[in-house]
């Protein structure tokens, strides 16, 4: 059985993969640009989905906190991290096409 935790711990790494993959197209797609927007979004996700856990292991009052923090950093402030930070990467590291 799958807990809401874990469900919005998935959520958080699916929308910041999302928002850095969405960065790496915009800045020229290519394989090698996904392929790193990708890592970029997984590492990103990851370290945010273990964050919130951490942080919620300790009281029932702030693990309810938590749960709208994760739920609203689904929709907005993952994505859109992930986007600027895969975007910001590719325009530095990559060559324009």
């Amino acid at each position: 059985m799958v807990s809401l935790w874990d469900m919005l711990s998935l959520l958080l790494v699916a929308s910041t993969v999302g928002g850095a993959l969405g960065g790496a197209l915009r800045a020229g797609g290519g394989f090698a640009r996904l392929g790193l927007g990708l890592l970029v979004g997984l590492g990103l996700g990851v370290l945010l989905a273990v964050g919130f856990r951490r942080l919620g292991s300790d009281s029932p009052l702030r693990l309810r906190w938590l749960y709208v923090a994760a739920a609203v950093w689904v929709i907005l402030p993952g994505p859109l991290l992930g986007h600027w930070m895969a975007h910001g990467l590719m325009r530095l590291v990559l060559a324009s096409p």
